[in-house]
């Protein structure tokens, strides 16, 4: 499987934390292979960048904080006291506002980073 972060420590190093997401295995498989996904398969998995390293670090963290909201009942997303009204996000709201969080990431930590075949990782041909 592919994997960007090699194990929990590299994790803890990268991000200089202590905490470690319960299901990291699995977290660090889904945002290795959304980021080769994004990426159109250009990081050289044998010289993997540092920015890369800490992207991935970044979407496991962004993934477990959406698997956190998606598994609770009812999140409120905006409360009117005085009125008294409360919505709640949806499951596809929650999705598309993480999938629009993973994107900027991408696009701040690996707009100026070379893919094996010499073109930048986000670079998708001619648009």
């Amino acid at each position: 499987m592919l994997k960007y972060i090699e194990n929990k420590e590299e994790y803890m190093k990268i991000l200089g934390t202590k905490n470690v997401p319960d299901d990291f295995d699995n977290l660090n498989i889904k945002a290795s292979n959304y980021i080769n996904y994004k990426t159109f398969g250009r990081i050289d998995e044998n010289s993997i960048p540092e920015q890369v390293k800490y992207v991935t670090c970044l979407i496991i963290d962004l993934l477990n904080e959406e698997n956190t909201k998606l598994s609770k009942i009812g999140n409120l997303k905006s409360q009117n006291i005085e009125g008294w009204s409360e919505s709640y996000s949806t499951p596809e709201e929650i999705k598309t506002d993480y999938e629009d969080k993973k994107q900027k990431v991408l696009n701040q930590y690996l707009w100026n980073v070379i893919g094996i075949d010499g073109n930048p990782l986000l670079y998708c041909g001619v648009c």
